[in-house]
């Protein structure tokens, strides 16, 4: 076990580590800490003996890491996101985050994921003043004096930046009262039923595990232009519907939902967060977006 004294010279001996790892080269990482390279060595031999493990193969031209380098690296890098982080918040703490953050996001995403995580930052930050655009329309973040958009589905080439939040897997479901007034809902006989159709579900399919597909139409589909109103639609017995299940966890949860084909599931979408910053996101839109990450993974069913 290291004593103190011995951890404290580890800590930084890791940063240097990481500078190393992220320039790829001793001399480069040099230039960049004020160090010089024979320093940069030093450190890393120094670490290298405090670990007494070998963590990088050198040559002349290129640097490898061992697989005891490439998990300290992950770990170095982690060292470095706590430091900035720290030094942001104690940066923040006089300087509070402040004025207005203005988000957009499709309907589906307002009630159960994104409205809790507002009002959580909203107590942390009393002057944040948040602008939410909640629409299935795709908002161009120039043009709209956007911080951050949420968007479903590949994305077209563009100067934004995207960090993916997670995934939708959307699973076929119905009322109990639906249910109890229909006959025994089968593969076979789903096209037969009331489904509620969204705009971009006319040409969707189901797969299950063994490849076979299922075409997601009936000649009794009820309209509908939102996610929102899909799922009032469904809860008040007019259908079935195709919905992501991060939507719908709590009333899968509760009853007021049942899952119907469970064999059978559509088409996985990634959700990205979209921003046009060149480094890293502000403080405040950085724990959004963490916390938006978190919720996903809460509420998958």
């Amino acid at each position: 076990m290291f004593i103190k004294s011995e951890q404290r010279k580890l800590a930084y001996q890791m940063l240097v580590f990481d500078e190393v790892v992220n320039k790829g080269s001793f001399t480069l990482a040099a230039e960049s800490l004020g160090h010089t390279k024979s320093a940069i060595s030093h450190y890393i031999t120094q670490l290298e003996t405090a670990l007494n493990t070998k963590l990088l193969n050198r040559s002349t031209r290129t640097l490898n890491l061992t697989a005891v380098g490439v998990l300290l690296a992950k770990r170095s890098t982690q060292l470095v996101d706590l430091l900035t982080d720290t030094l942001h918040e104690l940066d923040t703490y006089n300087n509070e985050p402040a004025g207005r953050i203005t988000i957009t996001a499709p309907h589906a995403f307002e009630a159960n994921l994104i409205t809790p995580i507002i009002a959580g930052l909203c107590d942390e930050y009393s002057k944040l003043t948040p602008e939410l655009i909640y629409t299935d329309e795709r908002l161009d973040l120039l043009n709209n004096k956007l911080d951050l958009a949420i968007s479903v589905g590949p994305q077209k080439d563009s100067n934004y930046n995207a960090i993916l939040i997670g995934k939708l897997d959307s699973i076929l479901v119905a009322s109990p009262q639906y249910i109890a007034k229909s006959d025994l809902i089968t593969d076979e006989n789903l096209t037969l039923q009331s489904l509620i159709s969204l705009p971009w579900q006319s040409k969707s399919h189901l797969r299950n595990q063994k490849s076979d597909t299922l075409e997601f139409n009936s000649d009794t589909l009820i309209k509908v232009n939102t996610s929102t109103s899909a799922i009032s639609s469904i809860k008040c017995g007019l259908g079935i519907g195709l919905i992501p299940s991060v939507f719908i966890k709590e009333e899968l949860d509760s009853g007021q939902l049942q899952q119907v084909l469970p064999e059978y599931k559509g088409e996985v979408r990634n959700v990205y967060a979209i921003h046009s910053y060149q480094n890293r996101l502000p403080l405040v839109l950085r724990k959004f977006v963490d916390k938006l990450k978190k919720n996903f993974i809460k509420k998958h069913y």
